[in-house]
C-alpha cells in the first residue's frame, strides 16, 4: 500500500516542475542533469509532468465538455466546461483562449490554462540526445528510458493533434538560438502527423518494459505504448478527420491541403489490427501471476445476483483500489483532482450551508441518465419493458420516476437520484432532491453548490470518504484516475471492426461480453435477441456508439467522442433539460423542463468547434501558421 501510494504522488504529479527543478543546487549549467543517473531520472519525471491534468474541471475541457457533465461553480452560472468552448457567448479565440496548449502566449484571459506541450516535447528530445552520456547509465536503463521518452513525444504530440487537428511536427531537438527558418514551418498534413506518431509509439514499444511493479505505477509500458497506438489510429480513420469534405480549403500557405477529404476504409483497418495487437499483449499470460497481463477489474463476490454484482464491479473499478494496475494502462495520481471530484460531486452536507460539507456541483446531465441501459442491455426506447412507458412519471405507489427503475447496473453505480441511495460518509444514504430538502434546490438560483438537473454523480466516490462538520475537514478515499483503461482496446477492435466489414465479428461480440459480463448484463446477442436480433447498418453504428458512451461515462471520453463521430453538433445544441429541480412535491418535481444554464445558450458551430484556435501570438511569429477553419 505504501508503495502504491508513493507512485500516486511521485509519478504525473510533478506538473508544476520546470527545467530549472531537476538541475541540482549550485550548477546551473543542463549537463550537471546527466551527471548521474538519479538527476537523468529526475529530468524524465519532469517531462511526464508536462502532460496536461486531462481530468481537472477547470484546466481542460475533457472531463465536462461533452454532454454527460455539467457544473455550476457560481451561482446562476452553469458550465458545460470551466470556460466553455460551446457557449454563445463563449470568449474562446485567437486571441483570448482558456485552453492553450500550443505554446507560451501573453494576454491569456483570467481563469486560462497554459500547458507549452512543444517544450515537454523539446524536452524529451534533450533527454534523448544525452542520456547515453550518463556516466552510470546501465544498458537496460538506457534502452527503457529511451522508449519513455519516445513515448511522451508521441503522446505529447498526439495531444495537441486531439485538440488543433494538423499541428507542427517536432521531429528533433531545436536549438534555442536556431535561426528563425527553422523554427516557422508549416503545420503538417494530418496525415503525416499520425504517421510521425504511430512510428514514436512503435520505437517506444520495442524498448518498454511489460512491467515497472507498484513503486512505478503511472511510467509508460510496452502496453501503454500499443494502446495508445490503438486510440491514435482509431481516431485518424473516424468521420472527423477521415474523407470530411467541410476540409475542402483548409490548405498550408503553399496549398497543401492539410486533411484528406477523400474516404479511405482502409484506416479502418489499420485501426483494427492496431487494436488487435493491443489485446493479445493485455491477453497475454504473466508468467508470475498466472493472469492475463490486464484485465478487466473485479471485486464483487460471484455468487451475488448479476444485478448487485454488476453494480459493485464497476463501482469499484474506480474508487477501491489506490492504484487499479489491473485495468488502467495509463491513469493519474494527483490527489488535488481526485479531492474535487468527490468534493464537489457529494450530495449537501448541512442544509441552508453553502460554504460546508460536500458540495454538489459536478453533476450528471438528463441526457447522461438517458443514455443508460435497461436491465436487459438495451436501449429505454427500444426495450419493451420500457419503450412504450411514460419514463418522466411515477408509477403508482412509488417514489421516484419510472426512469430510475429497471435500470442496469452502471446506472446505479454512477448516479444519484431523487429517493435513489448514495454512499458517502460511511453511510447510505436516501437521496432527498425536492425543492427546500437536504440534497435538493436551495430555491435561491444565486445560491451556488447545487444540482441544476436534480442528479448527483456517485461514480467517483467511495462510501468511506466523509465529512466532519465539527471541523469542517474532509477524510478523502485516495485512487487514481483512469486516462486509458482496457475496454477502450474492446471497443476500438468492434467499432473498426463493423467500419471495415460492415458487420460484428464473432471477437467483436466477446469483447463486447467481456465488459458486460463484468457489470452485470446480458450478452450483447442475448440482448438483441429480445427484440428480433442484432441490428444492422447505420443503427449498429448507433449501438455501437451507446455501448462505448455508457462505459465511460463521466471519464472524459464523451468530449472527443463526439467530435471524431461528427455527432457533436446535432448533440451538443440541444437545449439540456432537467427535472423541477424547485418543486416541493412529488407531483410538481417530477416535471422536465429546460436546465438552468444561467442564460447562456449551448452552441456548437462546426468546423469551428471541433478545434482549439491557435493562439494569434504564435500565428504572428510563424507566417506559415494558418489558423484553423470558423475562427
Amino acid at each position: 500500500m505504501k508503495k502504491i501510494l508513493l507512485a500516486l504522488t511521485l509519478l504525473f504529479a510533478t506538473a508544476s516542475c520546470d527545467f530549472l527543478d531537476v538541475v541540482p543546487e549550485g550548477s546551473p549549467t543542463q549537463n550537471d542533469i546527466y551527471r548521474t543517473q538519479a538527476q537523468a531520472e529526475k529530468m524524465l519525471f519532469m517531462i511526464y509532468g508536462k502532460c496536461p491534468d486531462l481530468y481537472h474541471t477547470q484546466y481542460m475541457p475533457d472531463f465536462n465538455g461533452g454532454d454527460d457533465l455539467i457544473s455550476s461553480y457560481y451561482g446562476t452560472v452553469r458550465y458545460f466546461s470551466w470556460k466553455s468552448l460551446v457557449y454563445a457567448t463563449s470568449q474562446e479565440s485567437p486571441t483570448n483562449t482558456y485552453f492553450n496548449l500550443w505554446g507560451t502566449t501573453s494576454g491569456l484571459p483570467t481563469g486560462y490554462s497554459s500547458y507549452n506541450i512543444y517544450e515537454g516535447i523539446r524536452y524529451a528530445y534533450n533527454f534523448l540526445n544525452n542520456i547515453g552520456s550518463v556516466p552510470d547509465i546501465t544498458e537496460k536503463n538506457l534502452r527503457i528510458w529511451s522508449g519513455e521518452a519516445h513515448f511522451l513525444i508521441a503522446h505529447l504530440h498526439q495531444i495537441l493533434l486531439e485538440y488543433y487537428g494538423p499541428i507542427v511536427l517536432a521531429r528533433e531537438e531545436i536549438d534555442l538560438n536556431a535561426p528563425a527558418s527553422s523554427v516557422n514551418v508549416p503545420r503538417s498534413t494530418y496525415d503525416e502527423c499520425v504517421n510521425f506518431i504511430e512510428e514514436e509509439f512503435r520505437k517506444a514499444a520495442d524498448m518498454l518494459p511489460d512491467y515497472w511493479g507498484d513503486i512505478q505505477y503511472g511510467r509508460a509500458i510496452r502496453a501503454t505504448a500499443l494502446a495508445y497506438r490503438a486510440r491514435l489510429l482509431l481516431y485518424a480513420a473516424s468521420p472527423l478527420v477521415n474523407g470530411n469534405p467541410d476540409y475542402i480549403g483548409f490548405n498550408n500557405p503553399d496549398g497543401t491541403p492539410l486533411m484528406s477529404t477523400t474516404y479511405d476504409p482502409e484506416k479502418w483497418k489499420r485501426a483494427l489490427d492496431a487494436a488487435a495487437a493491443a489485446i493479445a499483449l493485455a491477453d497475454e499470460i504473466n508468467p508470475d501471476t498466472k493472469k492475463p497481463k490486464y484485465d478487466l477489474y473485479t471485486s464483487a463476490d460471484s455468487s451475488l445476483p448479476d444485478d448487485e454484482r454488476g453494480r459493485k464491479n464497476y463501482h469499484d473499478t474506480f474508487v477501491e483500489e489506490p492504484w487499479n494496475g489491473a485495468e488502467f494502462i495509463l491513469a493519474k495520481g494527483a490527489q488535488s483532482g481526485i479531492q474535487a471530484l468527490q468534493r464537489y460531486g457529494g450530495p449537501r452536507s448541512i442544509k441552508g450551508n453553502m460554504s460546508k460539507g460536500w458540495k454538489t456541483t459536478l453533476v450528471p446531465t438528463m441526457e447522461a441518465v438517458e443514455m443508460y441501459y435497461t436491465k436487459n442491455g438495451l436501449p429505454l426506447d427500444v426495450d419493451p419493458l420500457t419503450k412504450d412507458e411514460d419514463l418522466y412519471s411515477v408509477a403508482p405507489g412509488d417514489n421516484t420516476a419510472r426512469l430510475h427503475r429497471n435500470r442496469e447496473p452502471r446506472f446505479y453505480a454512477s448516479i444519484g437520484f431523487d429517493r435513489g441511495t448514495f454512499e458517502i460518509d460511511d453511510k447510505i444514504l436516501t437521496l432527498q432532491l425536492r425543492g427546500g430538502e437536504l440534497h435538493g434546490s436551495t430555491l435561491k438560483e444565486t445560491d451556488e453548490y447545487q444540482s441544476c438537473t436534480g442528479y448527483l454523480c456517485q461514480k467517483w466516490i467511495h462510501k468511506s470518504s466523509t465529512y466532519n462538520q465539527s471541523k469542517n475537514s474532509y477524510n478523502y478515499r485516495k485512487y487514481a484516475y483512469p486516462y486509458l483503461r482496457l475496454p477502450e482496446l474492446f471497443y476500438n477492435y468492434a467499432e473498426a471492426d463493423f467500419e471495415y466489414n460492415g458487420s460484428l465479428s464473432p471477437l467483436s461480440l466477446e469483447y463486447l461480453n467481456r465488459v458486460r459480463k463484468r457489470c452485470g448484463l446480458p450478452r450483447f446477442q442475448d440482448s438483441w435477441a429480445l427484440v428480433g436480433g442484432i441490428p444492422s447498418g447505420s443503427e449498429l453504428r448507433k449501438v455501437l456508439h451507446q455501448e462505448r458512451s455508457i462505459e465511460f461515462l463521466f471519464e472524459g471520453r464523451r468530449f472527443h467522442d463526439l467530435r471524431r463521430w461528427k455527432e457533436a453538433p446535432e448533440v451538443m445544441n440541444k437545449e439540456p433539460r432537467s427535472w423541477n429541480r424547485d418543486g416541493k412535491t412529488q407531483e410538481d418535481f417530477y416535471q422536465v423542463i429546460p436546465a438552468n444554464q444561467g442564460g447562456r445558450v449551448r452552441v456548437f458551430e462546426a468546423p469551428k468547434s471541433y478545434w482549439l484556435a491557435i493562439p494569434m501570438s504564435q500565428i504572428n511569429k510563424n507566417p506559415n501558421l494558418v489558423q484553423n477553419p470558423g475562427y
